[in-house]
């Protein structure tokens, strides 16, 4: 005689105890993606600390100076050179950006601000701010990059290339800031002139 076979049947799990784990499963899953999130937020790299240090120091200062930025650490001034050609980042801090490259005379900066003057699309302030930085950081090796803005239709570069050349202290540089004012008509470019002529006595003293 042939025994029936008995087919096995998990217990099946109560609906309540279904949705009490299913939640369960839920929760720890958002507490998870949450502090996983959080982790990345405290966790910032640090060349982004870098930068946020850099753009805090850029906006509380008009003209700040390497011991001013120092508190950044090192290579800031590849900060300075990337906030510089970021369009999107705010104006100010772009011209803060290229006045405080004058603190740093290395290659980077002066290769930086010289292929930017001649861009037209930037601002004219701008421009005027960096041929002063490429001035102080590449001297008398700037005269011949601030040469062609001195003759500009635009003011704005003429009186920027002006205080540059006075600070170069070239003496054909200077010579021509003497021989240049009598013949400006522009007021504010005339006093950028004698700036830049005083510039030039300062840094021809012996």
């Amino acid at each position: 005689m042939t025994m029936p076979v008995r087919q096995f049947r998990p217990a099946s799990t109560p609906p309540s105890r279904r949705l009490h784990v299913s939640l369960w499963i839920a929760s720890v899953t958002v507490v998870t993606v949450v502090a996983g999130l959080a982790g990345e937020a405290r966790a910032r790299p640090a060349s982004q600390v870098k930068v946020e240090d850099v753009i805090q120091i850029l906006r509380s200062k008009s003209r700040p100076t390497p011991a001013d930025l120092a508190v950044a650490g090192a290579d800031v001034d590849r900060v300075l050179v990337d906030l510089l050609v970021a369009r999107k980042v705010e104006p100010d801090v772009r011209f803060r950006a290229a006045k405080a490259l004058s603190g740093y005379p290395g290659q980077r900066a002066r290769a930086v601000l010289a292929s930017m003057i001649p861009n037209h699309e930037e601002p004219s302030s701008l421009r005027a701010a960096m041929m002063i930085s490429l001035a102080l950081v590449a001297r008398e090796k700037a005269v011949d990059d601030l040469l062609p803005w001195f003759k500009d239709a635009d003011p704005v570069l003429r009186a920027g290339a002006g205080r540059a050349l006075g600070e170069t202290g070239d003496v054909r540089a200077c010579s021509l800031l003497e021989s240049a004012l009598e013949h400006e008509e522009v007021l504010e470019v005339r006093k950028a002139i004698e700036d830049g002529t005083k510039a030039c006595a300062k840094r021809r003293k012996p």
